[in-house]
């Protein structure tokens, strides 16, 4: 990517994470990206091609964190850990800039209902293969595989909810006391 186009995202990130995306302007980009105005529009149309460009870098190395984090584990059940603990930890990186993308204000944006959408899928369709693998090496008991998915998604969101109102918390113990309960039902018993 160019060197240019680099400075722009990364000074837009910044001020969008701080005053949130309806208060950044592209004067304020332009500033902090050491140049002039002209620049920015060379590479963009307006505020909202550079945020969605920054939701799908954001959105792409996210994707690629939690694939990485599953590849790295040995079971099902430690994938599922891995995948939750990993989500849980970026989430709270991205915990200022996450917000933004919740914001009401960018509902009727498509870019972000789209980036939305895929990444319920992408989680949906992850968390439903590991189920399903954990059900095929016996970890797991059948189980309604889409209604323990939907479970997961649920407590994960609930997990979320602090990190909105900054409130201080061990997101690695509470995800994983959340998911060693949603196991308890799902788990094999001897």
């Amino acid at each position: 990517m160019d060197e240019k186009k680099v400075r722009i995202i990364t000074a837009a990130k910044e001020l969008i994470a701080t005053y949130g995306f309806k208060k950044t302007t592209m004067d304020e980009i332009a500033v902090k990206a050491r140049m002039g105005k002209s620049t920015l529009y060379y590479y963009f149309k307006n505020k909202e091609d550079i945020f969605a460009e920054i939701v799908g870098i954001d959105s792409d190395l996210f994707r690629n964190k939690l694939s990485d984090s599953i590849a790295n584990a040995a079971t099902p059940k430690d994938k599922i850990m891995q995948y939750v603990r990993t989500r849980m930890l970026h989430l709270k990186e991205l915990s200022n800039f996450y917000k933004t993308l919740t914001n009401e204000y960018l509902d009727h944006y498509f870019f972000i209902e789209q980036v939305r959408e895929d990444f319920y899928n992408f989680e949906n369709n992850i968390l439903s293969d590991l189920i399903n693998q954990g059900i095929r090496q016996k970890i797991f008991t059948p189980c309604e595989v889409d209604v323990v998915v939907r479970m997961i998604a649920i407590a994960i969101k609930g997990l979320e909810y602090p990190l909105f109102i900054q409130k201080e918390q061990d997101l690695e113990m509470d995800s994983q006391q959340m998911m060693e309960i949603i196991f308890k039902g799902i788990e094999v018993r001897n």
